[in-house]
C-alpha cells in the first residue's frame, strides 16, 4: 500500500437530474472511502486579463476498487443495488474526512451548501481519469 494513500475521504455522486426517470432533480449518493490519497494547493493563478489570484487546486486518487462502476453503467442499476457501488464522475464533490452530511438538496442540505460547510476541504470534481490500467499504483483521480 502506497503510504501515501492514508486519508479518509467522503464522495457525493450526483445522479444527474437528466440521467434520472424523474428528471425533476440531482441525487445524491454518499460513499466513504478510505486509504485514499488527498491534496490541497494554494497557488497563484495567472490570467493574461486579470490580476492575478489565490486559487485551490485539489486532488484525490481512490485505489482501484471493486466497488467502482463507470457512470453511464452506475445510473442504470436499481437504486437499491446502486448504493452498493461508487462512481467517479464531473459535479461529484469530495470532502476531505468523513463528512456527517447528507446532501438532500434542501436547505440547509444543498450541494452548495454543504461544499461551503466543509471549505477549504471540499471541492467539486472538474476532472476526472480511471488510471487503473497502469502497471502498478492503479487508482481513479479526481481533481477541482
Amino acid at each position: 500500500m502506497n503510504p501515501n494513500y492514508n486519508q479518509t475521504i467522503t464522495l457525493f455522486n450526483c445522479f444527474r437530474a437528466e440521467d434520472n426517470s424523474d428528471n425533476k432533480k440531482d441525487i445524491w449518493q454518499k460513499t466513504v472511502l478510505h486509504n485514499c490519497f488527498y491534496k490541497n494547493v494554494i497557488g497563484r493563478a495567472e490570467y493574461a486579463d486579470k490580476e492575478p489570484k489565490m486559487s485551490n487546486t485539489y486532488t484525490a486518487r481512490i485505489p482501484v476498487s471493486e466497488k467502482y462502476m463507470p457512470y453511464h453503467e452506475w445510473i442504470r442499476l436499481p437504486e437499491e443495488e446502486r448504493k452498493e457501488f461508487f462512481t467517479c464522475s464531473q459535479k461529484d464533490i469530495v470532502v476531505k474526512g468523513e463528512c456527517k452530511d447528507e446532501i438532500t438538496g434542501v436547505s440547509p442540505d444543498t450541494a452548495s451548501q454543504v461544499l461551503s460547510r466543509h471549505k477549504p476541504n471540499s471541492f467539486v470534481v472538474t476532472a476526472f481519469s480511471d488510471n487503473t490500467s497502469h502497471r502498478t499504483a492503479k487508482h481513479y483521480r479526481l481533481g477541482g
